[in-house]
Parts: structure tokens; C-alpha cells; sequence
């Protein structure tokens, strides 16, 4: 496997990593406050509180995970 394609794999488990906990939460938390709604609605708060959250948040913290991992092989 080239270098090019490990460090896009990387990047796919640290997306999965990142996305799902956070999205497994924010859901989890805004259920009940969205439980009424329309879902473009819904998709659009849940976008709207998603998207910086991972970007900010989740995904480096999933990057610094995944690097201390491939660190200690």
C-alpha cells in the first residue's frame, strides 16, 4: 500500500473516530428538544451544532487519538 493511501485511510478512521461519538451525543441530547420537529428541521440543528463541533473539537482530539496509537507500534 502506497503512502498516499495509508494517510487517506488514516484520515477515513479518524473521521469515524471523531463522527460517531459526537454524533452518537449531540443526538442523544437535542432528542428531546427536537423530538416534535420536521426533520429538515431537525437536520438543520443538528447540522448547524455538528459540523464546528466536529471540526473543532472531534476531529483533532480523533487525530491526536489515532497518533498516539501509530505511535506505539
Amino acid at each position: 500500500m502506497n503512502q498516499n493511501t495509508k494517510e487517506r485511510l488514516i484520515r477515513i478512521l479518524v473521521g469515524y473516530v471523531g463522527l460517531y461519538p459526537t454524533l452518537l451525543i449531540v443526538l442523544t441530547l437535542l432528542k428531546p428538544m427536537t423530538q416534535g420537529l420536521s426533520l429538515p428541521v431537525v437536520v438543520l440543528i443538528e447540522t448547524i451544532i455538528l459540523v464546528p463541533l466536529t471540526q473543532l473539537v472531534s476531529f483533532p482530539l480523533a487525530g491526536k487519538l489515532i497518533d498516539m496509537l501509530r505511535k506505539d507500534k
